[in-house]
Parts: structure tokens; C-alpha cells; sequence
């Protein structure tokens, strides 16, 4: 059995911190351990102890939420925001936040979002209802694309670029960065510049300087490139597919 989750609830209105708690009472494994009004009292219970999860609002009476992962980048995969303000999801997952719910919340969702956690934290293993999942903000709010159906990440500028048949999601993000977040859902990277998913690689095409070209099973062929240093584990990926 695994652990509760010790969580800090981050929001100056007590009704708010109030709803929270009582959603929280239904969620399993699940311990509200502090709470906070403000980003200094905030500041103040991180400094005495570990939380595994921070319910943090975006707009506290004495700054934004967004400052508490600027400060502490590894704060960042324990976080999820619980704001009114859809508009600021973007900049909240280029810090690399776990989710961002919008209030009123749903229980539903936030047991999704506390699962995000629960696995990012190490504290519970994937299961067949919580299948690894990538979370882009989309035009109807966030969304969660699952790892597996993902074919390929590039970069364009300060943007990974996250394919997905046709369809196209931006995370401004390093690719380093993500590569990390996802590690062991399925993603090899080949280049600095390039994630893929091994499944849908259909040929390698030599080089002669000793790299290759991955040609993805896709309907326009795209072609990847492959550093020499990732080609004995995109080459080992290969062959152990069935």
C-alpha cells in the first residue's frame, strides 16, 4: 500500500481551501497536511517540511502562484494550479506544472490531476486507468494526450513541437527538459533536438558520416535525424518491438 500524499493547500479565500478539503476527503491516499493564504505563509510551510503535493491558486494577495516553481523548479512536477483564469495555462505548463484546473473543480478531474502526481512522484504505478499521458494546453483547456499515441517531439525555435498524427501541440519547454518528464513512457530520444516513438519508426537510411535518418510510419514520410551516440539505443528499441 502506498503512502498518502501530503499535501499543501496554497489560497487566500478559506471557502476555496474549504471545497478543496472536502473533495480531498473522497480521494484515497490522500492527506492535507497545511495550508497557506498567502505566498509567504506558502514559502514559510515549504521551508519546515516536504509536501508531495501543492494545490496552489494563481493570484494570492501578495504576489502570483507561478512564483513559487520560478523559485523552486523542483516544486514544479508536485504542482498543480487551482485558478479562475484560464488564460495563463500555457505559461503555467512551460514551468513544467503537473496539471491546471479551473474553479469551480470537479472532482473527477482533480482525482485525475492528483494521479498525474501520484506517478510523477513515484508513489503509485501506472495502472490501466491511468495510462501515461502528456498534458497540452489546447483551445478548450488543458488536454492529455496519452504517450503511446504520440509519434514524434522536434523543436522549433524555444517550442517542442509534440505530433500526433496530423494534429499538432506547443510546449514551451527545453526538450531536455520534457525528455526527463517523460521518461519510461515509450519516447526514445535520437537527437538532441528529436524524440520519437519506436513503434512508428518504419526504416533507418544510412549516412555516411555514421548517423541515419528515421522515416516514421507516417503519410508524408517524415524524416528524423539520428545522433550517432543515441543509435545503439534506437537500434536496440528496434529490435526488441514485436
Amino acid at each position: 500500500m502506498t503512502r498518502p500524499l501530503s499535501v499543501l493547500l496554497v489560497d487566500d479565500v478559506a471557502l476555496a481551501r474549504d471545497r478543496l478539503r472536502q473533495l480531498l476527503v473522497d480521494i484515497p491516499q490522500v492527506r492535507v497536511d497545511a495550508e497557506a493564504a498567502t505566498l509567504s505563509q506558502a514559502r514559510e510551510q515549504l521551508r519546515g517540511r516536504r509536501f508531495d503535493l501543492l494545490l496552489l491558486d494563481l493570484v494570492l494577495p501578495d504576489g502570483r502562484g507561478w512564483e513559487l516553481p520560478q523559485q523552486q523548479p523542483t516544486l514544479a512536477a508536485h504542482t498543480i494550479f487551482v485558478t479562475a483564469l484560464p488564460q495563463h495555462a500555457l505559461r503555467a505548463f512551460e514551468l513544467g506544472v503537473a496539471d491546471y484546473l479551473l474553479k469551480p473543480v470537479a472532482a473527477p478531474r482533480l482525482q485525475e490531476a492528483i494521479e498525474r502526481v501520484r506517478r510523477l512522484a513515484g508513489l503509485a504505478p501506472d495502472t490501466d486507468h491511468g495510462a501515461p499521458a502528456l498534458a497540452v494546453p489546447g483551445a478548450g483547456g488543458v488536454q492529455y494526450v496519452p504517450l503511446a499515441q504520440i509519434d514524434y517531439v522536434d523543436m522549433a525555435g524555444h517550442y517542442a513541437c509534440v505530433h500526433v498524427g496530423r494534429q499538432l501541440h506547443l510546449l514551451r519547454e527545453p526538450l531536455a527538459q520534457l525528455a526527463g518528464r517523460l521518461a519510461g513512457g515509450g519516447l526514445l530520444r535520437v537527437h538532441r533536438s528529436v524524440l520519437v516513438n519506436p513503434l512508428r519508426v518504419r526504416s533507418l537510411i544510412e549516412r555516411h558520416n555514421g548517423d541515419a535518418l528515421l522515416v516514421l510510419v507516417l503519410a508524408d514520410d517524415v524524416q528524423l535525424p539520428v545522433s550517432r551516440s543515441y543509435r545503439p539505443a534506437l537500434e536496440a528499441a528496434l529490435a526488441a518491438r514485436t
